[in-house]
């Protein structure tokens, strides 16, 4: 897969979330507070509420081996953990954000359910199943959907099952979009809605639900920057003004997509 991950700018810098924490009183070192730290962890659309939902959907148990794909900073890996009980294996591509990651679980005191490592998911290899598999905005970037829901399915226990919230293509997109989306969104896999299943089940998954995000996260990513907005100068304090002005950017992008349905979204839930 292309490394080449960083061009998305709101990836350039892994640590701006210790900005967040100590300007809400966390200092190096310091325990987390995982209520506060979750304002601040979560990369995907609707927080810890997406998170529950996948959490109650799937029936998440102590006894379950959980991957999620796309960790970034491991905010949902926490998030279940500490939920469920259940051990997470958090994989993200990138170093830095592992690293980062692997901090914020140890001063979250959970180091001991959560594991993050750092691997290319089209070339990720584990001696054990997984009971459960979970990614939030992350397959997108993946190149090769044949592929990587082939190895969706084959990390999977008999009877395992995926929850997926992911970026589609909107229904007015076309083809002097892509050089944006592959841009500001590094999107190297996008597909049509309807299409988006079908991938799945050839891979062998049967589809247990799916539901048409689009709507959801254009409101969401609307209130995310009018929200920014309002507080732009907290954010320039904690960040400075490239940091306002590369987050500036990047939801800007978010919502126009949505407002002009160039990208939708799906949430997809298969088991084995």
């Amino acid at each position: 897969m292309d490394k080449n991950i960083k061009k998305m700018k709101l990836y350039e810098n892994a640590s701006r979330i210790f900005n967040d924490l100590e300007a809400n009183g966390y200092t190096d070192g310091s325990y987390l507070d995982l209520e506060v730290l979750n304002k601040f962890d979560q990369l995907h659309y609707n927080g810890t509420d997406s998170v529950l939902d996948c959490i109650n959907q799937l029936d998440i148990k102590k006894t379950d081996l959980v991957l999620e794909v796309g960790a970034g900073w491991g905010g949902p890996s926490r998030f279940i953990a500490n939920k469920t009980n259940a051990s997470v294996l958090a994989l993200e591509l990138q170093e830095d954000y592992t690293q980062v990651g692997r901090v914020l679980t140890e001063r979250a005191k959970l180091s001991s359910l959560v594991e993050h490592i750092t691997s290319d998911f089209l070339e990720f290899k584990n001696n054990k199943k997984f009971d459960k598999i979970v990614s939030w905005l992350a397959l997108y970037h993946i190149p090769n959907k044949k592929k990587y829901s082939e190895i969706l399915f084959d990390l999977l226990n008999e009877g395992g099952k995926v929850f997926v919230e992911d970026l589609t293509l909107g229904s007015k997109h076309n083809e002097s979009d892509n050089h944006m989306l592959e841009q500001k969104l590094f999107a190297n896999s996008l597909v049509q809605y309807k299409n988006y299943t079908q991938f799945m089940s050839d891979a062998g998954f049967k589809t247990i639900s799916v539901r048409n995000m689009s709507a959801n996260w254009k409101i969401f990513t609307e209130e995310r920057l009018h929200n920014l907005k309002l507080n732009r100068d907290s954010y320039i304090k904690s960040h400075g003004v490239k940091g306002y002005e590369i987050i500036e950017d990047f939801y800007i992008t978010a919502f126009s997509s949505f407002d002009l349905e160039i990208i939708g979204g799906i949430r997809l839930i298969c088991e084995k």
